[in-house]
């Protein structure tokens, strides 16, 4: 075994691979983030409590919004002053929550704004116009507009998606990527002043795509053959979970097999799959000159549960901790290229934060999945052997930039058994500080209104020196630091 630890040169975890994502959709916006200044709910300029509370404690480091699908039917002034009313053809849901609101929701946590622009029914100039309403100052004519409304400080907003998969791609586009292309472009020269402040994100491919050289022949029509610049990240979406064709052998969202159980989690090679294509295209189609990176911007189980009619509600089990953990093991060991990963979503739709009814709050099995882990944020990824091959561990390990600490992440998939590895000698000058870990006792336990912490993390006790531990279906996380004497 390596007596020194070797560090991933390049590979440094972004923070913001700890995003997440929200859209006026379902009860997410309306109960699951904003209930008003007036109500009885703890807020905090009307937007709840608990939630900002929630991602702070989780490492929530940025958050999209109005969508997915939303954003190509969201129009931003809509949202803005004192007189709102909804629009039907806008998801009909109230403008109570418009931009101010959300970059506030923003302020509150510490989180990175990403703002999608509307590129399907939506125009070039509103998209600026959005863009000064956020970044001008308050002599511009949207900057003004924003000062009127109580905000004379731009917001500063550095990160904008370029439309949403759906309807650009899957409909308007399907077999023409130039035409997304030329929208791209067209948004792009819109806000050319302002380029060097901003990072666009550019559609990449999703789970559903059946639209094969679509992304080489977007990349190809806006580089010219690597002369131009592409977009600053490329967006790529992919749910995992019954409700999706192909994963229809995950199984119920409760109720699975064990069978099933495996499946789910041996699914999470899709995502690996998709960062190597994208990797792929990006090397054929952009230049060093103008790198592009990735920004996986939706992620996650969505089981059967999870329709139009519950507001794509679903229960979450173990089951979909271990999914996320794994998930964000695939982010962190390809954190060279991938600087978002996004959460989808943070309230009450699919593989949520969190659960809201009025006053009722829970914290789902996926938050403690991420609050368990943001102890890697911030580090550079460490390539070190274990001198084990077992497919039911998955063992990740980074190391802070000075090298005083190192965090390892165990994943343990085995239904039946629990596993104890040996700590590798290049780590014999740190010592173990904390340990915690997420391991129910059953692995289909929920999180619920009467039972809100069936999942939780826990200390580790009985810590033994040169040795890590981790119980059936469970993930656990230590924290060592180096020793007064190496």
């Amino acid at each position: 075994m390596e007596k020194e630890i070797k560090r991933k040169a390049g590979f440094h975890i972004s923070p913001y691979l700890h995003s997440t994502f929200g859209e006026i959709l379902g009860t997410l916006i309306y109960d699951g983030t904003w209930v008003g200044k007036d109500s009885p709910i703890p807020n905090v300029n009307g937007i709840r409590k608990d939630v900002i509370d929630g991602m702070k404690e989780c490492g929530i480091t940025a958050i999209r919004w109005p969508g997915g699908c939303a954003a190509d039917h969201y129009h931003w002034k809509d949202g803005i002053g004192k007189e709102r009313k909804r629009r039907l053809a806008c998801s009909g849901q109230p403008n109570d929550f418009g931009t101010d609101e959300f970059m506030e929701l923003c302020r509150l946590v510490g989180a990175e704004p990403i703002l999608v622009a509307n590129v399907a029914t939506g125009t070039p100039e509103e998209f600026a116009d959005w863009y000064e309403y956020c970044n001008g100052d308050a002599d511009t004519k949207y900057g003004s507009l924003r000062a009127q409304n109580g905000h004379p400080k731009p917001y500063g907003v550095r990160f904008w998606g370029i439309g949403n998969t759906d309807e650009n791609v899957w409909h308007m586009a399907f077999n023409d990527p130039k035409q997304y292309g030329q929208n791209f472009l067209r948004f792009r020269t819109a806000i050319m002043h302002a380029l060097k402040d901003v990072q666009l994100i550019g559609l990449g491919l999703s789970e559903r795509h059946e639209t094969y050289g679509w992304v080489e022949n977007f990349l190809e029509y806006v580089t010219h053959g690597k002369r131009w610049k592409g977009p600053d990240y490329l967006s790529v979406h992919h749910y995992i979970g019954a409700a999706k064709g192909r994963y229809e052998a995950c199984g119920d969202a409760v109720e699975y097999s064990d069978e099933a159980y495996y499946f789910t989690l041996d699914s999470i090679k899709a995502y690996q799959a998709d960062i190597d294509l994208h990797r792929i295209y990006i090397a054929q189609h952009t230049s060093d000159q103008y790198p592009t990176k990735i920004c996986f911007d939706e992620w996650g189980l969505w089981h059967l549960d999870a329709t139009d009619e519950t507001g794509l509600r679903q229960r979450q089990t173990m089951r979909d901790a271990l999914f996320a953990g794994l998930s964000l093991h695939v982010f962190y060991r390809n954190s060279d290229i991938v600087e978002f990963a996004m959460e989808t979503q943070y309230a009450n739709v699919l593989q949520s934060l969190f659960e809201t009814d009025g006053e009722v709050f829970v914290k789902t099995p996926t938050f403690y999945a991420m609050k368990l882990l943001k102890e890697h944020l911030g580090n550079d990824l460490c390539d070190i052997s274990f001198g084990i091959e077992d497919p039911m561990l998955d063992i990740c390990t980074s190391i802070s930039p000075e090298g005083k600490k190192v965090v390892i992440s165990v994943i343990n998939k085995s239904l039946t058994e629990d596993k104890v590895i040996a700590v590798p000698e290049c780590l014999s000058g740190y010592d173990i500080i904390s340990a915690e870990e997420i391991a129910p006792v059953c692995v289909r336990m929920e999180n619920t209104a009467e039972h809100p912490e069936q999942i939780h993390i826990e200390n580790v006790n009985n810590l033994e020196p040169g040795w890590l531990k981790a119980k059936k279906h469970s993930m656990v996380r230590y924290c060592l630091e180096k020793g007064e004497k190496e």
